[in-house]
């Protein structure tokens, strides 16, 4: 991973809300003053919900970021759907690389599964059942964005659960926050790594 610009790609499905969890990335990065600029953007195929998107975030500890290009080679990758996922996706994290999934699958079958090396990190939960469980389901569909960021802040201690919460609590109502917080934590503690 980069000393100093720090880049995340998200993948998942139009709905899923990966662009809202891009922006609070960025955001309670920027609140933990160890990065002087961070950007989040989308990039959309076809613009409908249910079509695979990605969403993009970078955080520079050190310098203005000036290009908005999408990331070739992703210091983290976060994966909203096992379905969107391909080899080539995956072959894309850089050295030294997280790579975060809603799976029920352990670890070590998502290393193989995608010829992840020994040098990534690989962090999983089944958010979709966590989600379901929790009654925190979008017209039938489980919300993804909020909890999967306890598995980055397990990953990535700048973004502490304390900043993800105040960036939740800034942006949403006290209830919807409340529940989104109770998720994230819920989500650091589900996180299995290896």
């Amino acid at each position: 991973m980069s000393e100093n610009i720090i880049k995340i790609v998200i993948h998942g499905r139009g709905g899923m809300g990966a662009v809202t969890a891009c922006e609070i990335i960025a955001e309670a990065a920027y609140l933990s003053g160890n990065y002087v600029d961070v950007h989040a953007y989308p990039s959309f195929g076809a613009e409908r919900r249910g079509a695979p998107i990605q969403a993009y975030a970078k955080l520079s500890r050190s310098e203005k970021i000036w290009d908005r290009a999408q990331i070739e080679n992703p210091d983290i990758i976060i994966v909203f759907d096992e379905s969107v996922i391909t080899q080539q996706i995956a072959s894309s994290l850089s050295p030294n690389g997280i790579f975060i999934i809603n799976s029920e699958k352990e670890p070590s079958h998502i290393k193989d599964q995608f010829k992840l090396s020994d040098s990534n990190k690989i962090i999983v939960a089944d958010i979709n059942k966590l989600s379901i469980e929790k009654d925190f389901t979008i017209d039938g569909n489980p919300v993804i964005n909020t909890p999967i960021l306890g598995l980055l802040s397990k990953a990535l201690p700048d973004l502490s659960l304390e900043n993800l919460e105040k960036i939740v609590n800034k942006r949403m109502s006290e209830k919807i926050a409340k529940l989104n917080i109770e998720l994230i934590e819920e989500g650091y503690r589900m996180a299995r790594m290896s």
